[in-house]
């Protein structure tokens, strides 16, 4: 499995076709990951000279929202702070509400991350080193963006700046590093269908 965004889903993300809250998780990646930044770079150089060669449009009011709450450019997504101290340092949170940090399990915190309108669920996770999470498979997609720290699961290791994109496709139990801990911002969609006792736990706070 790929540590970062599958073709399909950058070009959609360049193209503002991704739910926000997708693009959110989407826009974190690319504000830590160079090598991404550069993939869309590419993208919006192909994608201008694309438009060049037809008739404009107007756009519709949504498209128009949603154009202007997200970076979908590489030159607007801002690069990452020289050491953030956690998730909330992330620059492209700065327009969205988030919540206070909640326990919700041993070593496993979760914040909500506003995303109105949004189909997806938003939250960043905290896990302490070596914490193992709830087995889980997905009716929806889930994907994350790893700030800090890492975790392995069943498809690899993901570390800082990678992203994981998963769907129905998979059924994973992430496990945390056992030095560095995780601090990662997910989002969800469709159901998740947690087991064990965290499980049970988290799933209220995600509303699964």
């Amino acid at each position: 499995m790929s540590h970062r965004p599958s073709g399909e889903t950058l070009a959609a993300f360049a193209a503002g076709r991704l739910d926000e809250g997708l693009a959110l998780v989407v826009a974190a990646h690319v504000e830590i990951n160079p090598r991404t930044r550069q993939d869309l770079a590419e993208l919006d150089a192909l994608s201008g000279a694309f438009l060049d060669t037809i008739e404009p449009e107007p756009m519709g009011v949504d498209a128009r929202s949603l154009s202007m709450a997200l970076p979908h450019r590489v030159e607007d997504v801002p690069a990452r702070p020289a050491a953030p101290p956690d998730a909330a340092g992330l620059a492209v949170l700065a327009p969205y509400a988030l919540g206070r940090w909640q326990s919700v399990g041993r070593g496993v915190a979760l914040r909500r991350v506003d995303v109105p309108n949004s189909e997806a669920r938003v939250f960043m996770l905290r896990a302490q080193p070596g914490t193992r999470l709830p087995a889980h498979r997905h009716t929806g997609a889930e994907w994350t963006t790893i700030v800090a720290g890492a975790y392995q699961h069943e498809y690899g290791r993901y570390a800082a700046g990678d992203f994981d994109e998963a769907d129905d496709r998979h059924a994973h139990t992430p496990v945390v590093d056992p030095r560095e801990g995780c601090t990662c911002i997910v989002a969800l969609t469709g159901t998740v269908r947690f087991e064990g006792m965290i499980g049970r736990l988290l799933q209220p706070f995600v509303r699964l």
